[in-house]
C-alpha cells in the first residue's frame, strides 16, 4: 500500500503540470515499458489486488500493468527516454493497441483483438503483451528469436489457437515475475492447440501461465520445450496438456490438472534435471510424462495422481534412466503402472513413493485368457537397480499385482526397499480344461534375477503372494561379500490358492498355487547377505528352487509354516549359517532322489521341524542320499519319515564316504525351548564345545541328524543342556551359537559317531 499511494502522490502531482512535453515512462530490468506523452493521458488508477493493477487511459488507447511488472516511473521533458528493445502489445476487451518502436522492421497487422505481427528483424527483440481480450489473439512469425514477454495477458480465441508463435531460430516465452497469464482457445476452433510453438522453446520467469486446450493440446511445441523456471498450468486438454518433439526440464513448475490424453509427453527424447512435476488424470490409457524414445530424469520432484484403466505415471517407448528425483506416484485404474519402460529401466538413485491399487484384468488372446497385471514399476526387458529409496504398496483392491517386474531380467545391487502387496492371487481358466493362477509379487523377473546388495524389506499378504519370484536364475549376494551388503527380510501370510483338487500322490493330489518368500525356477544361489524369512499361511515355503539350491555364504533364518527349504533337485550348503524352522512341514526337503540331494560341505545348517512325523528336519526321501563333502555343521531335529518312501530310508541310514563323523540319532527325544544344547566330546562340564543350540519351540525329535566339525568316526560324543547361553561366542544367529564357552552339564543323550 505504501508504494501504491508513494506512486499515486507522483502521478498527480505530475499530470497537474502545466507540461504539453512531458513524457511518463515505467521501466523494468533497465528497460523503458511503456512511454506516453502525459498530455494523451485522461487519467491513471490502480485497481485490484495481488497484485494491484495500474490503468492508464491514453485519448484513444487503454493500458493495464501489474504493479509487479514495472520496477520504476519516469517523468522526461522534451526529450523522451529512449525505448528499449521491446514491442508493447496490449489488449483490451475486444481491441488491441500495438506500441512500436521498430516500424521499418516489425510490421503489425491488428484485427479488432487479433494482433498478427512479422518481423524481418536480426535483432532479438522483445514483445510484452498484456491486457485481457475474448475474441483476441496473438501471432508471430519472426527471422530472429523473439522473447515474448506475458506480462499479465488473459486471451480467449474461440477460433483458434490463442498464441502462435513461430521462428526457426528458436522462442523464449518469458513469465513476467509475479503476474497471471492464461490462454484458452474454443470448441469452434479447428487448430491442434491453444498455445503453438514452431520451434524449440525455451520457457523462464517467474510468474504464471494458465492454458486451457478445448480441442487438441493444451501447448505444442513443433520442437524441443526448455523450461528453466516458471510455473505452467493446464486446467484442461482434450488431447495431451503438453506435447513438444523434445523435452528438456531444467526447473520451474509443470501441473496438469486434468487431460484427454497424456499429460506431458516428448516425441522423441525427454530429459527432466529438476523442477516440479504435478499431474492428476482420470482419462483411460493414458501416460502423465511420457517420451516416444528415451527417458532420463535426474531430479526434481514428481507427483503423479492417474485413476483410468490401462494408465501409466512415467513410460518411456525406450531406455528409461532414474539417477534422482523424488516420485509420489498413485495409479488406480486396473493393469496401470507406476513406472514402465518398453526397453530397459536403470535406477541409480531417487525417493519413489508409489501406490499401485489397480487389478489383474483377464485378456483374451488366440483364444487364452491371459493375465495383465496393475504394476509399480514393470519393464518389458531388463531392470537395472543399483541405489534409491523405494516405498512401494499395493492395496487390497490390486489382486495379482506386482511391485517389480521385468519381462527380462532384473539386477539390483543397492537401494532400501520397503514393498507391500496385499491383493490376493485368483485361479484362472486358460482355456479348454487347462487351468492356472496369478499371484502377486513383490519383485518379479520373467528371466534371470542377481540381487547383490540392497536392504529389502519385502511383505505379501494375500493368497498365493510371492517375494521374490524369478522364472530363471537367482543369486543372491556376491562370492565372500559382506552379510552387512545385503539385508533380506521378507514376509508372506497368505494362504495357498486351489488350482485343481484331487490327483494322486501320497497326500492325496491337487495342484496349488503357494505362497513362497523367495522362489527360482532354475538354479539358486546364495553367496552373501543376511537373509530373514517368516510364511505362516497354508502353503507358505521360505526358499525354494525347482532346479538346485546352493547356499554358499552369508546368514539365513527360515521360520516357515510350510518347507522352509524347498528344491526339486539338489540342496547344498557350503558355506554361511542357515537355520530352518518349520511347524508345518520339512525344515528342509530336497525332491532330487539321489545321491548327494542334501549336500552338508563348510557350511553350518540347523533345520528342525515341530509338526511331527513324517516331517523331518532334513528329508530327501532316503536318508542315504545325503552327503557330508567338508567340515561343516549340520544338525536337524523332527519326526521321521518312515520307510514308505521309495527306497525306504526309515529312521537313519546311511551315509557313503563322509568327511567327518556323523550320526543319525532315531531315539525320541524332546527339545525344550529355554535350554541350550552343546554338542561335546565329553559328559557333563567342560570338554569341546563343537557346536551349541537351541529350539525356537519344543521339539519333540524322532530323528536327528549331528555332524560337526571335528567328529571322528567310532568316537562317543555328548549332547548336554543348560539354562545359560554360551559366553563370548564367535557367532550367535538365531540359535546358532559357535565357539565361546558353554555351561550345559546336564546331558540329554550320547552316541557313537558313524
Amino acid at each position: 500500500m505504501k508504494k501504491i499511494a508513494f506512486l499515486l502522490t507522483i502521478l498527480i502531482s505530475c499530470l497537474g503540470l502545466q507540461a504539453q512535453d512531458y513524457y511518463i515512462n515505467l521501466h523494468t530490468a533497465g528497460q523503458v515499458m511503456f512511454q506516453s506523452n502525459v498530455n494523451q493521458v485522461n487519467n491513471m488508477n490502480f485497481q485490484g489486488n495481488n497484485p494491484a493493477s495500474l490503468n492508464i487511459n491514453l485519448t484513444n488507447d487503454t493500458y493495464s500493468f501489474p504493479i509487479t511488472a514495472f520496477d520504476s516511473i519516469t517523468f522526461d521533458l522534451q526529450n523522451p527516454a529512449q525505448l528499449g528493445d521491446t514491442v508493447m502489445v496490449n489488449y483490451n476487451g475486444t481491441t488491441a493497441t500495438v506500441q512500436n518502436p521498430f516500424p521499418s522492421n516489425v510490421f503489425v497487422t491488428i484485427s479488432g483483438a487479433k494482433v498478427t505481427i512479422s518481423s524481418i528483424s536480426t535483432s532479438n527483440i522483445v514483445y510484452c503483451l498484456s491486457g485481457t481480450a475474448e475474441p483476441g489473439r496473438f501471432e508471430i512469425e519472426s527471422a530472429a528469436t523473439p522473447t515474448i514477454l506475458l506480462n499479465g495477458v488473459n486471451l480467449t480465441n474461440p477460433t483458434g489457437k490463442a498464441m502462435d508463435l513461430t521462428c526457426d531460430d528458436g522462442i523464449i516465452l518469458k513469465l513476467a515475475d509475479g503476474t497471471e497469464n492464461q490462454l484458452c482457445d474454443g470448441t469452434e476452433s479447428d487448430k491442434k492447440a491453444a498455445l503453438m510453438c514452431n520451434s524449440n522453446t525455451l520457457v523462464q520467469g517467474n510468474g504464471t501461465l494458465t492454458v486451457t486446450g478445448l480441442v487438441q493440446h493444451a501447448v505444442k511445441v513443433k520442437g524441443q520445450l526448455n523450461m528453466t523456471s516458471g510455473t505452467i498450468v493446464i486446467t484442461n486438454s482434450v488431447s495431451d496438456g503438453i506435447h513438444a518433439e523434445g523435452l528438456l526440464m531444467q526447473g520451474g513448475d509443470i501441473n496438469v490438472l486434468a487431460c484427454g490424453d497424456d499429460a506431458l509427453t516428448s516425441e522423441l527424447d525427454g530429459y527432466i534435471y529438476g523442477g516440479n512435476i504435478t499431474i492428476t488424470s482420470s482419462s483411460d490409457g493414458i501416460n502423465a510424462i511420457s517420451a516416444d524414445s528415451t527417458l532420463v530424469i535426474n531430479g526434481g520432484t514428481i507427483d503423479i495422481n492417474v485413476t483410468g484403466t490401462d494408465a501409466k505415471c512415467i513410460k518411456a517407448d525406450k531406455e528409461l534412466t532414474i539417477n534422482g528425483g523424488t516420485f509420489i506416484l498413485n495409479h488406480s485404474g486396473d493393469v496401470s503402472k507406476g513406472i514402465k519402460s518398453n526397453q530397459a529401466i536403470t535406477i541409480t538413485d531417487g525417493d519413489f513413493t508409489i501406490v499401485s491399487s489397480g487389478s489383474t484384468v483377464l485378456e483374451t488372446i488366440n483364444g487364452q485368457n491371459v493375465p495383465s497385471y496393475c504394476t509399480a514399476i514393470k519393464c518389458d526387458t531388463d531392470i537395472n537397480i543399483s541405489g534409491g529409496t523405494f516405498n512401494i504398496t499395493l492395496p487390497t483392491s490390486n489382486h495379482g499385482g506386482k511391485s517389480i517386474s521385468a519381462d527380462g531380467n532384473i539386477t539390483i545391487s543397492g537401494g532400501t526397499f520397503d514393498i507391500r502387496t496385499q491383493g490376493d492371487g485368483a485361479a484362472y481358466t486358460v482355456s479348454g480344461n487347462t487351468k492356472d493362477a496369478y499371484t502377486s509379487s513383490c519383485i518379479k523377473s520373467d528371466g534371470n534375477m542377481v540381487i547383490s546388495g540392497g536392504n529389502f524389506t519385502l511383505r505379501s499378504t494375500g493368497a498365493g503372494g510371492k517375494g521374490i519370484s524369478a522364472d530363471g536364475t537367482l543369486v543372491l549376494g556376491i562370492p565372500n561379500g559382506n552379510n552387512e551388503d545385503l539385508m533380506l527380510n521378507v514376509t508372506t501370510t497368505g494362504n495357498r490358492i486351489t488350482v485343481s483338487s484331487g490327483g494322486g500322490g501320497p497326500w492325496g493330489g491337487g495342484e496349488y498355487a503357494n505362497p513362497k518368500a523367495i522362489k527360482a525356477q532354475g538354479l539358486l544361489t546364495i553367496n552373501s547377505g543376511t537373509t530373514t524369512v517368516t510364511t505362516t499361511g497354508t502353503g507358505g515355503e521360505g526358499l525354494e528352487s525347482k532346479t538346485q539350491i546352493n547356499i554358499e555364504g552369508g546368514q539365513h533364518y527360515f521360520k516357515c509354516y510350510d518347507d522352509c527349504i524347498n528344491s526339486s533337485g539338489k540342496i547344498l550348503f557350503n558355506g554361511g549359517v542357515t537355520v530352518c524352522f518349520s511347524n508345518g512341514n520339512d525344515a528342509v526337503d530336497s525332491n532330487a532322489g539321489q545321491a548327494g540331494a542334501i549336500t552338508i560341505g563348510n557350511g553350518v545348517i540347523f533345520a528342525y521341524s515341530t509338526k511331527g512325523s513324517p516331517e523331518e528336519g532334513l528329508d530327501c526321501d532316503n536318508n542315504n542320499y545325503i552327503r557330508i563333502t567338508g567340515n561343516g555343521i549340520g544338525i536337524s531335529a523332527g519326526g521321521s519319515q518312515g520307510g514308505g518312501w521309495p527306497g525306504g530310508g526309515g529312521g537313519g541310514g546311511t551315509i557313503t564316504n563322509p568327511a567327518q563323523g556323523y550320526n543319525f540319532y532315531t531315539n525320541t527325544y524332546n527339545f525344550q525351548t529355554g535350554k541350550y544344547y552343546t554338542l561335546s566330546n565329553s559328559n557333563g562340564a567342560g570338554g569341546t564345545n563343537m557346536v551349541t543350540f537351541s529350539f525356537e519351540a519344543n521339539c519333540n525329535s524322532s530323528l536327528a541328524l549331528i555332524t560337526a566339525t571335528g567328529m571322528v568316526s567310532g568316537t562317543t560324543y555328548y549332547v548336554k543342556y543348560g539354562t545359560q547361553a554360551p559366553t563370548d561366542p564367535t557367532t550367535e544367529f538365531h540359535g546358532i551359537y559357535l565357539g565361546g564357552t558353554s555351561s550345559a552339564s546336564t546331558q540329554a543323550f550320547n552316541f557313537t559317531a558313524q
